[in-house]
């Protein structure tokens, strides 16, 4: 019999196993299939790049190394808007006329959050539900006072009402 796909897959996997001995067998399910995606990657690597004579150890050494770095370059970093500028902080003091009921200039947005953030949908405490002891968050901040506020009720208070 011929070595082909999953004898191969199971050779390569053995020689550079991630596998580690521990209790907890969802660890070693997720290390098993990080594994097996390494390896189709790799595979598909060499397939794309016939002439290339990289070694599997060198590709994980590549991975690694790429993994390890600060930032990659990817097409997907250029091609999505508004992640390089990060969302203000809540100034100390509200804008002067905020009370005024001219609307036109307040506006919301979506928060921003940084590209190293942990979150995927970075939100902070509502500026109103905050002075009323309520703890909420929100998603979206005036773009001209740069408040945190709920849509709606909250957004309009805090911009008619002096006591929101």
């Amino acid at each position: 019999m011929f070595m082909k796909g999953v004898d191969r897959a199971d050779q390569y996997l053995s020689y550079y196993s991630l596998l580690r001995k521990t209790v907890k067998w969802p660890k070693k399910v997720a290390f098993w299939l990080i594994s097996c995606a390494l390896f189709n990657s790799f595979r598909i690597c060499k397939k794309l790049n016939p002439t290339s004579k990289m070694r599997y150890t060198e590709f994980l050494l590549q991975v690694a190394k790429d993994w390890a770095t600060d930032k990659v370059e990817t097409d997907t970093d250029a091609a999505r808007p508004g992640t390089s500028t990060q969302t203000p902080r809540v100034p100390h003091e509200d804008p002067p006329g905020r009370p005024s009921g001219d609307m036109r200039k307040h506006v919301l947005k979506k928060i921003v959050g940084s590209e190293w953030g942990k979150r995927k949908y970075p939100a902070r405490r509502c500026h109103v539900c905050a002075a009323h002891k309520q703890r909420s968050e929100t998603l979206y901040i005036c773009k001209f006072c740069l408040v945190p506020l709920h849509k709606g009720e909250c957004f309009q208070r805090y911009h008619t009402l002096k006591h929101y």
